[in-house]
């Protein structure tokens, strides 16, 4: 029996998937006997949960990102756009035309 419950609190989200691929893979295998049946199960049940909650924690990261970047000012382009258009003015093209 392949039991690895101590190990999967560490698996990353990405590990986490792979291993509940690689368990439903041995349960679709007839040879696959009731005991070691019921560890994966248990072991696949283990990880949803592991899996559920990695997720929450980064939908909880990205709403709190959302919520800072909401109460941030945003920069105000304005105020860059007469120095740029001064820029602009003074260069000649090569023509020697000037743009404004």
């Amino acid at each position: 029996m392949s039991s690895r419950p101590s190990k999967n609190k560490s698996l990353s989200f990405e590990q986490a998937t792979s291993r509940l691929e690689e368990i439903v893979a041995r349960l679709d295998n007839p040879q696959t006997g009731l005991e070691e049946t019921i560890a994966l199960v248990a072991e696949g049940y283990e990880l949803k949960r592991s899996c559920k909650r990695m997720l929450a924690e980064a939908e909880l990261k990205i709403k709190q990102l959302e919520t800072r970047q909401e109460d941030e000012p945003e920069a105000k382009p304005e105020a860059e756009a007469p120095a740029a258009r001064r820029d602009l003015a003074s260069q000649d093209d090569d023509h020697g035309f000037r743009l404004f």
